[in-house]
């Protein structure tokens, strides 16, 4: 399998990335994972109780091992999910566990979580990112954890018998798992970071396929003739984030300046071509439909919106504090293909007197620096998400605990009254009055501007046809739904 770019870390902690879950989930597991339908059901834990709206017991399952033998105790459990509440572990995932209050061991086979309030999310949430991992190797190495030079020890299908920067990762049964042997005995991840390069390794046989198709190239893709090219719904979102925090993106008729000068369709068609549908709101389209139903459009309609026009975005700019323009320095990631869409802004832009300055940083160093929230100004972002759940969202996007370095708040758009209304979203269970407050925050988002949401990808595998593959929007662990097609 080849991916785009090779996981730094294969440690949800420090590598929540797409590469890095691609591995990640066929290595580590959770208490609990989602089937092919988003239901949460049982992983290591045989079952759970709620004996209250803010408690979860966990029973674990007996004899489960880790892939060096070792006995998985529920102290490792307990430590696998306490550790992303740590400051200074600086977890990536730590806003899907803001609501836990604490985590501990209740016996040699129960895990016991407490929340600070009812949290609707919680399950689905620890289903991604509950990874558990043996507690005495992650506290030897709470920053170094899944690198090359301290791999990770999971109770998955598959284990990493060799993890290199240069050949990539190799993937081997693992002997010790309770369940069926995987279908495929060798996986190698591999990078190949140019997309036509990567579009012949497949074709040729090179490789056997990829998770990463880029969805502007689906027609060079679709007539290989031995690779099966599939496109299904994601659950993600693409849109620009304005540091409110930052002069002059504080001033909210810069941003609606900004937003009526984002030429949305040139941007998708420059980045992702039509495997996408157009966003008029933060949220995915999944939970859109979750949320409101098949006809969500009639409600997102309702809100704030920003069409593409230059005149408007003038006239917004005119009421602000910088109506002559202004500089704008912004880092975009040059191992990528948004710098033509970035272009294309920083043309538009320009029109109504503000000058976009693009900075390419490598892969690397650009996601470092947005992870640690440095130089944030205007950044483009497409997240995936796992759940249709909105709770699972507008933690990341519009809360306190998002806009923490780590977090994904990259438009520092927050306030105590934000935070109170997300927190009763994720104590709401389904129903009209959850959709009420969801509502609110979204109205209040469309007009705050914050973001500028630009249009919902489709996801992609391609396979050369010796194999098969049964992957949807909802499932995590990826490789263990491909399969040689003659076992089919």
């Amino acid at each position: 399998m080849a991916t785009t770019s090779l996981p730094n870390v294969l440690d949800i902690a420090h590598g929540f990335t797409d590469p890095g879950t691609l591995v990640q989930f066929a290595i580590l597991e959770s208490p609990v994972t989602r089937d092919e339908n988003g239901k949460v059901v049982p992983q290591l834990a045989e079952s759970w109780t709620e004996p209250d709206p803010v408690t979860y017991v966990f029973k674990l399952r007996e004899g489960v091992v880790f892939s060096d033998g070792s006995p998985v105790t529920a102290e490792d459990v307990a430590f696998s999910l306490e550790r992303h509440t740590d400051p200074q572990v600086a977890s990536e995932a730590a806003s899907m566990v803001a609501a836990v209050k604490s985590v501990r061991a209740t016996g040699p086979d129960e895990v016991t979580v407490v929340l600070k309030a009812p949290t609707q999310t919680f399950l689905s949430n620890v289903a991604v990112m509950w990874q558990v991992v043996p507690k005495k190797l992650a506290e030897a190495h709470p920053q170094d954890l899944g690198t090359p030079a301290f791999p990770t020890l999971g109770t998955g299908p598959y284990k990493v018998t060799e993890f290199s920067s240069t050949k990539g990762i190799t993937l081997k049964p693992n002997e010790k798992y309770r369940g069926a042997r995987p279908a495929v005995g060798t996986v190698k991840v591999i990078t190949i970071t140019d997309p036509e390069t990567l579009r012949l390794a497949v074709s040729s046989g090179e490789v056997d396929g990829t998770t990463q198709v880029p969805p502007r190239d689906i027609r060079k893709w679709a007539p290989l003739k031995d690779v099966r090219t599939r496109f299904y719904a994601g659950n993600s979102i693409a849109f620009l984030s304005l540091n409110v925090t930052y002069p002059p993106l504080s001033d909210v008729h810069v941003r609606r300046a900004v937003a009526h000068a984002v030429n949305r369709e040139a941007m998708q068609r420059l980045v992702v071509g039509a495997t996408a549908s157009p966003a008029t709101t933060i949220l995915t389209h999944p939970m859109l439909r979750a949320l409101y139903g098949d006809d969500f459009r009639s409600v997102t309609d309702r809100w704030p919106r920003y069409p593409y026009d230059l005149a408007a975005a003038r006239d917004e700019l005119a009421k602000s504090a910088y109506p002559d323009g202004f500089e704008l320095p912004a880092d975009y990631n040059s191992g990528n293909n948004t710098a033509d869409a970035l272009q294309v802004l920083a043309a538009d832009l320009a029109e109504i007197g503000i000058k976009l300055k693009l900075n390419p940083l490598p892969d690397d160093t650009y996601r470092a620096n947005r992870s640690r929230h440095e130089g944030l100004t205007l950044v483009l972002n497409d997240l995936s998400y796992t759940t249709p759940d909105p709770g699972e969202l507008l933690p990341d996007l519009v809360s306190s605990v998002g806009a923490q370095p780590y977090g994904f708040n990259f438009a520092q758009f927050t306030s105590p009254r934000m935070d109170t209304q997300v927190d009763k979203v994720l104590a709401l269970k389904n129903g009209e009055e959850r959709s009420r407050v969801v509502t609110g925050i979204l109205t209040e988002t469309a007009e705050q501007a914050p973001y500028v949401p630009l249009y919902s990808v489709d996801a992609g595998i391609a396979l050369n046809k010796r194999f098969t593959e049964n992957v949807g929007v909802w499932t995590l662990n990826v490789l263990a739904g491909i399969k040689p097609a003659e076992s089919r």
